[in-house]
């Protein structure tokens, strides 16, 4: 009898333990844990804009004053200027006037309309630097992806 009662005792101890860790994993799978928030997707966004070297060119190790050290481009937030990459002159190509320019960044945008910028950055003969007025796209509209692969199962 009483190896019957270790027997049950040891039993009901293992499925303690196989529940807690059961139910340990199904927490942590959920990303439901404080610790462990479900991370956000990102957005691969391309920028194409137009720049012209004819007055001023691409700063270098040679050319350090009165030349454009590169571009700094994101969206506005109502007003506000929400960097998305800062881009070296390089990322232009071409030529003839004005020249094409193309970088990729990966980031997070908010749902909804959205309006892109974009800044010259400079350094002045001085040696100061400085950033143009912004050139601003339309507005753009990120929409929310849909909810996929719904299985509902009943007894």
């Amino acid at each position: 009898m009483r190896q019957a009662s270790l027997a049950a005792l040891a039993s009901v101890y293992l499925c303690i333990v196989a529940l807690a860790i059961a139910g340990c994993a199904a927490q942590k799978s959920a990303g439901n844990s404080p610790a462990d928030p479900p991370t956000a997707n990102d957005w691969t966004v391309t920028a194409t804009w137009q720049e012209n070297f004819t007055n001023f060119v691409p700063c270098s190790s040679t050319v350090t004053k009165g030349c454009v050290s590169g571009f700094t481009w994101g969206y506005l937030q109502g007003s506000t200027q929400v960097p998305l990459k800062t881009s070296a002159a390089d990322v232009c190509a071409g030529s003839t006037q004005p020249e094409t320019c193309t970088d990729t960044t990966n980031a997070l945008l908010g749902i909804g309309a959205v309006t892109f910028y974009i800044v010259a950055n400079y350094v002045d003969n001085s040696g100061n630097s400085g950033s143009t007025s912004a050139d601003q796209s339309s507005q753009q509209n990120v929409s929310l992806v849909a909810p996929a692969g719904l299985t509902v199962g009943w007894q």
